[in-house]
């Protein structure tokens, strides 16, 4: 195995995956790193909006989604515990009907991993980062499993880590970026044959809200946020589970019906403001630089998408041979022209999911006059052309 390369990533999911593609198709030799064995299971909501579309395609793995189990998303439905629901379509271009998918990460990611591997890039699977020394000319990479260190060396680093980056704050680009809110997450799967008609579903319950999504293989996917300061002692997932989601009609009967299946996976917080995500010779990526509250079902979106513009601004930091944080700085400037929209209405869906009393009257009326609903909707889950 070669031990010199152009660019090392850190981290093998969605956007790091997304990253070395794009890099490896422009020619550069690309080390991809990740402390797990693919496939492998995630906390992740599952849902595949209808805006990842473009990108998909254009790294070659649209079709291999369909392959998998998966369901066909396309309405969205919201509902109150007093009953209240609203739903609306998911939005149309040139006419045609947009579809999302309920595909479990443990297939994405393994397609996004195989794609990369078949454009050339070299996946070092099951092992950790052990040490990131910086040389005159880039960087000396220590990874290894136990006590068994090898090493590689590159003109860049990628961190696309996750939200626990070992790459930000191992280089101190975590400082400053502390943790907000006391929101916990947990997800979980459950047998459920009546399947849930194609949509993907927010419920509220009191002091937090749960997504629901099938995923064509008789389960759905329940992933929950709640606020920590509001339930109290109530917020562990049992407690949750009997007391705080049966208050939601909707989310009861969904849950009379199903069966729990597999473990409960939690992540505390569940939202991290941004970092900073530039250095001379490394640039930080997808959750790595900043985790959304995943309210929205943009968190792919945003992955794939600041990797395909960081593979842009490497590729120029090579034309020029400048590998600076100035250089790299446009990639994070993008990232937050780019996103500032969708960024800013993540975070007012966000307060108000919190608030059910803001947000019931909202959820009544677009019951009645759901182009109220159908407007967010398409906004965010509007495709967006490929960089």
């Amino acid at each position: 195995m070669p031990t010199a390369f152009d660019i090392v990533i850190v981290g093998a999911g969605p956007a790091g995956a997304a990253a070395a593609i794009s890099l490896a198709r422009r020619g550069y030799a690309v080390a991809l790193i990740d402390k797990e064995q693919f496939p492998r299971e995630k906390l992740c909501g599952d849902f595949i909006n209808p805006s990842n579309w473009p990108m998909l395609e254009q790294l070659g793995v649209a079709r291999q989604m369909f392959t998998q189990d998966h369901e066909i998303v396309t309405a969205f439905r919201l509902t109150a515990v007093s009953g209240a629901l609203a739903e609306a379509a998911l939005p149309a271009l040139n006419g045609s009907a947009v579809h999302g998918l309920g595909l479990r990460r443990y297939f994405f990611d393994q397609i996004l991993l195989g794609q990369a591997q078949a454009a050339g890039v070299t996946a070092l699977l099951g092992w950790r980062i052990k040490s990131l020394q910086r040389l005159a000319d880039g960087w000396r990479v220590g990874y290894g499993d136990g006590d068994s260190v090898q090493e590689l060396t590159a003109r860049i680093v990628i961190g696309a880590d996750g939200r626990n980056s070992w790459v930000a704050h191992h280089l101190g680009m975590a400082r400053g970026a502390s943790k907000r809110g006391g929101r916990i997450g947990f997800q979980l799967r459950r047998k459920y044959a009546p399947g849930l008609g194609g949509r993907v579903e927010i419920h509220l319950f009191p002091g937090g809200y749960a997504g629901l999504l099938g995923l064509g293989d008789g389960t759905i996917n329940l992933c929950l946020a709640a606020d920590r300061r509001r339930l109290g002692s109530q917020v562990g997932i049992d407690a949750l589970m009997e007391s705080s989601l049966p208050r939601n009609p909707h989310l009861k009967n969904i849950l009379a019906g199903s069966e729990a299946l597999g473990p409960v996976r939690s992540t505390y917080p569940v939202y991290f403001p941004p970092r900073r995500s530039v250095d001379d010779g490394v640039l930080l990526i997808g959750d790595a630089a900043r985790v959304n509250e995943p309210v929205s079902g943009e968190g792919i979106y945003f992955a794939l998408r600041s990797a395909a513009m960081a593979a842009e601004v490497i590729d120029g930091a090579f034309a020029r041979g400048d590998f600076s944080a100035r250089e790299l700085s446009s990639s994070e400037l993008r990232c937050r022209a780019e996103f500032r929209l969708r960024r800013g209405l993540n975070g007012a869906i966000r307060f108000l999911m919190y608030r059910p009393a803001l947000l019931a009257p909202f959820i009544q009326l677009s019951g009645k006059r759901n182009r109220l609903l159908e407007s967010l909707v398409h906004v965010v889950c509007r495709p967006e052309a490929a960089i």
